[in-house]
């Protein structure tokens, strides 16, 4: 019966002598269970509902005409029911009469199935009549299970049972009290079951005339000897399992014309000989497995001519030898299992009218050397290949030859070596499965990679399944392999499982697990002896790179991984895999040494635990010691600790051997003094000199790289105030002073620093003076309070002057021209901003460069202010101080020359003015050549756009500052714009040209004549961070990526940007 949802009224009357009524109180347990409580009954119903099957079950004798009267009890609707430790009826009375007193007659009459299950106990001396089984018409499945043990004497028992087809009368006595013709009227009785009935002899009579018998079952009886069966025409299967039979005549089955299914399994056969199966042509399974006897011998031609034959298992059955006719015409044998037996070799032409046979079991036998190459040449239908658990040692490429559907093949445990090269060639497309585990393969000799070809052998790294391109399980474990050969990853596109565990394997590297299919599942390499996984780094290592297929499980479990410094990568990219949540494919990984690591998984390790002794043939380890290299900082390990040394040993240069930094460990030696000798002493970063017999420690013997300091368990009382000026200079993170007999003091310079860095020094609570006391800031505080006191008044009066400064010069940086204005403006620090005396001898102090029509601002401010008794300027002005007759861009030129500065009023009319522009521009060239910037510009009127303006005022007015005449400023910042050095109130030059006013506009251009002029004049003016080539074009003085030696005179605006 399948899986069914079963709902279950459970009726459970109580037969009781106090008993008041006739009403049934049914409790509902659950939603399967429903429990009913009658007076003076008790019997349980249940109902399943798929198949709707109801079991009348008794506890004891009960008189089911008390339930008759019974209120509220449910109708059933059953189609089978089960009576189960129930008495059977007695006299003429029916099943179907007694249980209609409760049940409903019509459904009683309707079953299909009834199933009589240990009757006899309650049925005391019942005599079985056919009257039982009257009205059930429709039975056709009656089972007796246990109620054979009553007598089954009545030939007519089951007279009214015409539709029956299947009875089981298992569990009875024998059939010591049956009646031999028991069955005769079952006419259409197809099934007959006979199990455990402890049957001795066949009951040949009692299966007779039974025309419509199609199977028979003898499962587990006493038979030892059967004589032929008599004639069951339509009988296609017979189970003799689980019997003692030990030999079967030739014709037992000779009446049997239409048996297709034969069960021999678990008997004491020894024989079966070759006629015995030549009337069943029909024949399609045929089982003999599990016997038990002395050994069995097969007849030559026990199969021959069985054309309908499909399934053969003779296993376990001590076989030494198959005859070589024994299939001879089976053209339909697709399954042949002769596995667990003792076959030591097999027939050539075995198998050679087998040509779609699919599946062929060898296993667990003693089959020896090599099979015939002819074995299975005509099985090219083959899919399934058992040859596991022999003593085979070689595989040749002709065995295999054309079995292109081979899809499973089974080589494990055999003394398997050489395997042909080819001996999977035909299999390329085909085959899924490959086992080979327990076998001797190596493909190596001496750690040399070969393959065999035609039994000879090559030595080339190329290995029998490399054309393997369907495979998804091959499985190589508990070889002789050494490596993780590359046709595992390059050539198997399909593989999901790759089982290398118990083999030979000493190295891998994560460049191993990059594999062709993208299906890899699995990759088991426990129980080899890894030593060293070599690991790329963690970031560009293969399990990093996410188009490389990699397994999901790589098991390394049971192997002896060396834990030192070449695992570096390996356990910083679990680390950080780990540490990320990631998901990390390597499990079981332990390390196995060195013995201080045994057991410890390598993503717990510290990276500085990892280690590597340095050879002593390197040079570099001193004799005493012993060496070490570590890979995450580059550096050695230098450990001689406990070596009765009393001197430093020589420290020899790391990079002898490709490292650049030194941890020297000389705790628990003899040694007096330090000495820094040898090259490599510098570059010692870790120095731990505990437990020695040092008492002083200069500070100049200190390595200039320390970072680490132990000079706990001495004899060290003081520290010169240079080792403890080293101890701040060099990198120190670390520092163990204790259990040294300090001398404290304030001269000591040791309190004051292992104050001040506590946190550097380890074991800082437990540090004692020699006297018991604890070096802290408490002690400090008592032996220095004075000094202390002082130090911090003089270290806040520096500290306060060190910041006015700071505050003072910052300030000058960032307004020195404002500053130097005012300065200059109050006659306050004059040397700051005098002029120097080169250009005393120009006879004025600035020309003035306007155009007319901008004169009333000169006449009426620039030009009394200039000259004014405050300022007393020498001014050049045209009007005045041009001589007539002379060419005006002669003068121009000369006035320019003759002058400290030239005073440009920028102005829309000086932009239209040509006199203006040829003014500009000599008073600009003479800047240039004189390498001064002696060119004020004033902005008078807004002038527009720059952009617009002619190239070289634009340049110039780009990469200088210029005085606004809106400037608050305006006077102060053209004072100091001017020369320094002013003359007294009231002097004028006897030959100061006079002249009419002359509008320049009018006047014809004439070119200029230059004159050279001395260039010694420095002026008190700023300079602009870009300027203009002093030897270049004009075109190119605006030009800022040609920087000038000598920035151009610039006058703070007096604005922010």
């Amino acid at each position: 019966m399948g899986s069914v949802w079963v709902c279950c009224l459970s009726l459970l009357v109580l037969l009781t002598a106090q008993a008041s009524g006739n009403d049934c109180t049914v409790e509902k347990h659950s939603d399967l269970v429903s429990k009913a409580k009658c007076p003076g009954f008790n019997v349980q119903l249940t109902l399943h509902t798929n198949p709707r099957q109801l079991e009348v079950t008794c506890s004891d004798k009960p008189d089911f005409q008390l339930l008759e009267n019974i209120q509220n009890l449910p109708n059933f609707k059953f189609e089978e029911l089960a009576y189960q430790n129930c008495p059977l009826p007695v006299g003429n009375q029916s099943l179907v009469d007694l249980l209609s007193a409760f049940l409903d007659r019509t459904q009683l009459s309707s079953i299909r199935r009834l199933f009589f299950v240990d009757n006899a106990k309650l049925s005391g001396q019942v005599t079985l009549d056919p009257q039982l089984f009257a009205d059930l018409p429709a039975l056709q499945v009656l089972s007796m299970k246990n109620s054979s043990r009553m007598p089954l004497d009545n030939p007519e028992l089951f007279k009214y049972l015409q539709s029956l087809t299947w009875i089981d009368l298992r569990e009875g006595d024998g059939g010591s009290r049956n009646s031999k013709v028991l069955l005769h009227t079952l006419t259409q009785l197809t099934t007959l079951e006979l199990t455990e009935n402890e049957l001795t002899t066949l009951p040949t009579e009692l299966i007779t005339d039974l025309p419509s018998l199609g199977s028979l079952t003898l499962y587990h009886n006493k038979l030892e000897r059967i004589e032929q069966f008599a004639d069951l025409p339509n009988l296609t299967s017979l189970d003799l399992t689980y019997n003692e039979l030990d030999t079967l005549q030739e014709d037992v089955f000779y009446k049997l014309p239409n048996l297709t299914h034969l069960f021999l399994n678990s008997n004491k056969l020894t024989s079966l000989p070759s006629g015995l199966l030549k009337r069943n042509t029909k024949l399609i399974v045929f089982r003999a497995d599990n016997q038990h006897g002395s050994g069995l011998v097969l007849g030559d031609e026990l199969f021959a001519g069985l054309t309908m034959l499909e399934d053969v298992s003779v296993s376990n059955c001590k076989l030494t030898t198959l005859p070589e006719g024994l299939f001879t015409a089976a053209s339909k044998l697709t399954k042949l299992d002769v596995s667990d037996n003792k076959l030591q070799s097999l027939p050539e032409n075995l198998l050679r009218h087998s040509s779609i046979l699919k599946e062929l079991y060898l296993q667990h036998n003693e089959l020896i050397n090599m099979l015939p190459d002819t074995l299975l040449q005509s099985t090219n239908k083959l899919r399934i290949l058992n040859l596991g658990h022999n003593k085979l040692t070689t595989l040749s490429k002709y065995l295999l030859d054309s079995k292109n559907s081979l899809e499973e093949l089974h080589l494990e445990y055999n003394q398997l070596y050489m395997i042909d090269r080819d001996a999977f060639i035909s299999q390329a497309q085909s085959l899924k499965m490959l086992n080979l585990s327990h076998n001797q393969v190596a493909l190596h000799v001496n750690g040399t990679d070969v393959f065999y070809l035609d039994g000879k052998t090559y030595y080339i790294s190329q290995t029998p399944f490399y054309i393997l391109a369907q495979l998804t399980d091959l499985d190589l474990s508990y070889n002789a392999i050494i490596k993780i050969f590359g046709d595992f990853k390059g050539f198997m596109g399909n593989l999901q499982s790759l089982d290398l565990s118990h083999n030979l394997i000493m190295n891998i590297s994560d460049k191993d697990f990059s594999f062709l299919s993208p299906k890899i599942e699995k990759v088991n390499l426990e129980s080899n002896r890894i030593t060293m996984f070599t690991f790329n780094d963690s970031k560009k290592s293969t399990f990093s790179n996410r188009s490389i297929n990699t397994p999901r499980q790589i098991l390394l479990a049971d192997n002896s991984l060396n834990c030192d410094c070449i695992s570096s990568s390996l356990v910083t990219y679990l680390q950080d895999q780990l540490n990320a949540g990631k998901f990390v494919p390597l499990k079981g990984l332990h390390c196995a040494q060195p013995p201080e690591l045994l057991g410890r998984k390598p993503q717990d390790l510290s990276l500085e635990d990892l280690l590597c002794k340095i050879d002593v043939s390197s040079g570099f380890c001193p004799t005493e010691c012993k060496c070490y290299k570590r890979a995450v900082d580059q550096g050695a390990i230098v450990n001689c600790t406990a070596a009765n040394l009393t001197r430093v040993p020589v420290i020899k240069s790391p990079s002898i051997i490709g490292r650049n930094m030194i941890e020297l460990y000389l705790e628990q030696n003899m040694i007096k003094e330090l000495s820094n000798v040898g090259e490599g002493w510098n570059t010692i970063r870790r120095l731990n000199i505990a437990n020695n017999s040092f008492t002083t420690l200069p500070g100049d013997s200190l390595p200039e790289q320390l970072e680490l300091l132990d000079v706990s368990g001495n004899q060290l009382t003081e520290v010169d105030a240079a080792f403890i000026i080293k101890l701040n200079h060099t990198a120190l993170r670390n520092i163990s002073l204790s259990a040294n007999p300090w001398d404290c003091h304030c001269e000591n310079p040791l309190l004051a620093f292992a104050v001040d860095n506590a946190a550097r020094i380890t074991g800082y609570s437990t540090l004692q003076c020699s006297d018991g006391q604890p070096i802290n800031s408490a002690t400090l505080n008592d032996l220095c309070a004075w000094p202390t006191t002082l130090k911090f008044y003089i270290s806040a009066a520096v500290s306060l002057v060190l910041a006015a400064c700071l505050l003072a010069i910052w300030l000058y940086m960032k307004y020195s021209l404002e500053i130097k204005v005012w300065l200059f403006k109050h006659n306050l620090l004059q040397w700051l901003v005098t002029e120097e005396q080169i250009d005393m001898d120009k006879r004025y102090d600035a020309f003035i460069s306007y155009s007319h029509k901008d004169e009333e601002f000169v006449t009426d401010q620039l030009l009394p202010r200039l000259e004014s008794e405050e300022l007393n300027f020498k001014i050049c002005w045209h009007v005045r101080d041009f001589m007539p007759g002379e060419m005006i861009a002669t003068q121009i030129t000369k006035a320019v020359e003759d002058s400290r500065r030239t005073i440009i009023i920028l102005s829309l009319n000086y932009l239209e003015s040509v006199w203006g522009q040829m003014e500009f521009n000599t008073a600009y060239l003479q800047s240039l050549e004189d390498k001064r910037n002696r060119v004020i510009p004033i902005i008078y009127q807004d002038i527009g756009d720059i952009d617009q303006l002619d190239p070289e005022l634009r340049a110039y007015l780009k990469t200088n500052t210029y005085v606004r005449w809106d400037d608050p400023w305006f006077w102060d910042k053209l004072h100091y714009a001017m020369p320094h050095k002013r003359r007294p109130k009231g002097v004028q030059a006897t030959d100061n040209m006079r002249m009419a006013s002359v509008d320049k506009l009018n006047l014809l251009k004439a070119p200029a004549i230059m004159t050279p002029v001395s260039s010694e004049t420095t002026p008190p003016v700023e300079h602009a961070e870009k300027g203009i080539a002093h030897d270049g074009p004009l075109g190119c003085y605006g030009d800022p990526s040609k920087p000038s030696t000598m920035p151009p005179f610039i006058i703070s605006n007096g604005m922010s940007n």
